[in-house]
């Protein structure tokens, strides 16, 4: 199956897309799976890109409390 390349989106589509995912506490969970998927060996990422989902999903985490 070919990997399906995502929409070219509008900067005021992008921002929605964006609030429901934090309205929804998707963004969250997105950066959980993305760095699980990492750590098992599924996806790959150089380190950069990996600390750079850390401090993301730490920060994240905080704004949630």
């Amino acid at each position: 199956m070919a990997k399906r390349l995502p929409p070219e989106l509008s900067g005021e589509e992008a921002m929605l897309l964006l609030d429901v995912l934090f309205s929804q506490q998707y963004a969250l969970e997105l950066v959980r799976s993305e760095l699980a998927d990492i750590e098992n060996g599924d996806k790959k990422a150089d380190e950069q890109r990996y600390r750079q989902l850390l401090r993301l999903y730490d920060r994240l985490c905080t704004e949630e409390t």
